[in-house]
């Protein structure tokens, strides 16, 4: 299985939605390939997302799909990434078991207040994703199209 090309910089998150710059990121690029193999694919559509990694990697984005990747792209996966962040950092698993990560000095934030976050960086992606919809409404590209589910919405819950 080829390896996942990751469509921002872990830092990117820091700058778009103020995470602080002292997380690993080797905790944080996990949640980035997660929401951008989950989230984004699904939203793009396997085609555009296709094409809108390939002209990144190569550094040859342009037009419409360098203005889907700067408007909508960055915005999305930075936001949904923080939610999946947020859901699944907050212990780790090793060979010696499973714990809550804390600082030393610090206090943990409580389980339903991590929920509450995520799920408000969540809220703010699919507000994003909505963007996009209108934006590729009014400037339709050839990579966008039948193999789409808009009605298909990020949110599963259902209570925003």
């Amino acid at each position: 299985m080829a390896k996942t090309k990751i469509l921002i910089k872990p830092n990117t998150i820091s700058e778009t939605v103020g995470f602080g710059g002292n997380i690993d990121i080797n905790q944080l690029t996990p949640s980035i390939v997660i929401a951008q193999t989950t989230y984004l694919k699904r939203i793009l559509g396997t085609d555009l997302y296709d094409k809108i990694e390939a002209d990144y990697s190569a550094g040859t984005l342009s037009g419409t799909y360098e203005t889907i990747y700067t408007d909508y792209v960055i915005d999305m996966l930075s936001f949904f990434s923080c939610s999946v962040y947020l859901s699944i950092n907050t212990s780790k698993t090793t060979n010696a078991g499973t714990y809550k990560i804390g600082v030393e000095g610090s206090q943990n934030t409580p389980a339903n207040e991590l929920t509450i976050l995520g799920k408000t960086y969540e809220s703010i992606a699919i507000q994003y994703e909505s963007n996009f919809y209108e934006f590729i409404k009014k400037n339709p590209v050839p990579e966008y199209g039948n193999n789409n589910d808009t009605k298909n919405t990020t949110n599963l819950i259902g209570w925003y």
